[in-house]
């Protein structure tokens, strides 16, 4: 027992840890996750300049956020607490906890953090979403609809990742995520996170590289190219993080 115990730790292993963006647990899950695991390297789903932006801006965006907020609920005449939906943009301004407990288990166990994501995509979508993620139209269009509770809607998620990872070959996951797949833009980032995490993978001289994103990236066979598939040589072994 102790020989194969030894032999699994000389091993390497891809781990690819499935998260639902802005769970407000998550920090604390993930945290206990990496512990369980012990990675040696852990590469998370943000890029050098996503990073960078919301540690220089975030701030400023937040209190712009707030103030364009108020504004439309005190004319609506509503409570904007009650809105999930405010609460998600709010942690999506934020370094997100995926790094946050990333950066922590790395500092504690000397382990190396790399940022995967692409800066030139993050750039782009940060320049061309988040006028009007933060416009007043979009929080008068929001206090409109029927309050979310944050909490519940990232239940969901993990409750819908949990059925499409666990469907096996036989469910339609293709038809799921046909709109996303159909996307240039979409299956030129699967491919390069892929790529990079492949190399990562390559440079580790033994244990766990933990690559940790949004749990789309985690599904397969028959999803469209999502970089569960593209890595499908190296038998990356998939975590729900619930």
């Amino acid at each position: 027992m102790e020989g194969d115990v030894v032999n699994r730790v000389k091993e390497k292993e891809l781990i690819l840890i499935g998260t639902v963006h802005r769970d407000p647990d998550g920090a604390a899950r993930l945290k206990r996750l990496l512990a369980r695991e012990g990675p040696a390297a852990v590469a998370v789903e943000v890029s050098p300049y996503g990073l960078y932006y919301r540690r220089r801006n975030g701030r400023r965006l937040r209190r712009r956020l707030m103030r364009k907020v108020r504004r439309a609920a005190k004319a609506m005449k509503v409570s904007w607490w009650e809105w999930g939906q405010i609460h998600a943009i709010w942690a999506q301004l934020a370094v997100p906890f995926e790094y946050r407990s990333g950066l922590t288990y790395c500092r504690e166990r000397g382990a190396a953090l790399t940022c995967l994501d692409s800066s030139q995509w993050s750039k782009t979508w940060i320049d061309t979403q988040w006028q009007q993620l933060l416009s007043l139209d979009n929080f008068t269009s929001l206090l409109q609809q029927i309050p979310e509770n944050l909490g519940q809607e990232v239940k969901k998620g993990y409750q819908l990742a949990a059925t499409l990872l666990n469907a096996g070959e036989q469910f339609p996951i293709s038809a799921f995520v046909r709109s996303w797949s159909a996307d240039p833009c979409w299956q030129q980032r699967e491919a390069e996170l892929a790529r990079r995490l492949q190399r990562l993978y390559g440079q580790l001289p033994r244990g766990r590289l933990a690559y940790v994103g949004g749990w789309q990236h985690l599904l397969g066979p028959n999803a469209g190219g999502t970089v569960y598939e593209r890595l499908a040589q190296l038998k990356p072994r998939r975590i729900l993080l619930t």
